[in-house]
């Protein structure tokens, strides 16, 4: 179900400088998304984010899905319980999705994401 291995080119940066990651939903949809390291984590985007476990043997076990305005800002602000609770279960990278033309689209991505894995959705803090 999933990919690895991809890498991207950004501005400024070499070509193997942004890993990707593809996620299935359970609609059958791939979803690409770009690999941090959860310490020193920054992305000032909005995005659906996937909290991941990389495993010893390398594949990816998702601990948490959610979408917000401002990954980093939100994640770390707004989902304070979750985020310790993915971090206590071995948390180590932050996936996320930055294609979602709209909050509703980025709505719709993490509940597709989070009914694949069969994984809580953790919906963006409203006000």
């Amino acid at each position: 179900m999933l990919i690895n291995g991809f890498t991207s080119e950004t501005a400024g940066r070499s070509p193997d400088a942004v890993p990707l990651f593809w996620w299935q939903g359970w609609s059958s949809a791939w979803y690409v998304t770009s690999v941090f390291d959860i310490k020193g984590f920054s992305c000032d985007e909005p995005g659906t984010f996937v909290l991941v476990r990389r495993e010893p043997n390398g594949s990816c076990t998702p601990l948490m899905v959610g979408a917000c305005e401002n990954v980093s800002d939100d994640l770390f602000a707004h989902y304070g319980p979750a985020l310790m609770r993915a971090i206590k279960s071995g948390a180590t990278e932050v996936h996320v999705h930055l294609l979602a033309e709209s909050p509703q689209h980025r709505a719709r991505i993490m509940d597709d994401i989070a009914q694949g894995w069969q994984m809580p959705v953790h919906p963006a803090p409203v006000g």
